[in-house]
């Protein structure tokens, strides 16, 4: 299952809903950032994991305005859910980084231009953490799982620039 389908898939369980209820949730919890996601692409995910049986829907019309399809989970669903977040979360991944491929070859800049790039991104990392404190301090739900959402990207971002600030002291 790929992490989009795991996301809506999670979103649903919640409660049945509409597309964009699914819409809705993925831009209060800041998932955006972490996955590409467009709308489209939501209504067509929906689709095809009803086709696949992840999901079912029924119509429900409304009152002077366009009836909307609400999704819900079916048993298979669930169980491919459940067994899916098992291994998110018991599986420690790594995304490749272009970061990284920059580090691989930096050894043909020259030490100037390396710890120009290098401050470049020491300063980026500060300001996404600012941008992570902001997040944090107006964040509203007191649910342990929603705000570690926020915190593990912060404590990331604050070990990666302490280990940045490392590197420059040692060039």
């Amino acid at each position: 299952m790929t992490q989009l389908e795991l996301t809506i898939l999670g979103i649903v369980q919640e409660k049945p809903c509409h597309a964009y209820y699914v819409e809705k949730i993925i831009q209060e919890k800041g998932i955006r950032e972490r996955l590409n996601i467009g709308f489209s692409t939501i209504y067509s995910t929906l689709k095809k994991m009803e086709k696949n049986g992840l999901l079912e829907s029924r119509y429900k019309p409304q009152e002077s305005l366009p009836g909307r399809r609400i999704y819900s989970v079916t048993y298979k669903g669930k169980q491919l859910l459940i067994e899916d977040l098992k291994k998110a979360l018991s599986l420690p991944q790594r995304e490749p980084s272009l970061f990284e491929t920059g580090i691989s070859f930096g050894a043909y800049l020259s030490k100037e231009e390396l710890k120009e790039a290098l401050s470049l991104y020491d300063s980026e990392l500060g300001r996404l953490i600012q941008v992570k404190i902001h997040e944090l301090t107006h964040f509203k739900s007191n649910g342990a799982l929603d705000r570690a959402l926020l915190t593990r990207p912060l404590s990331l971002l604050q070990a990666e620039r302490k280990w940045v600030r490392e590197l420059l002291g040692n060039l």
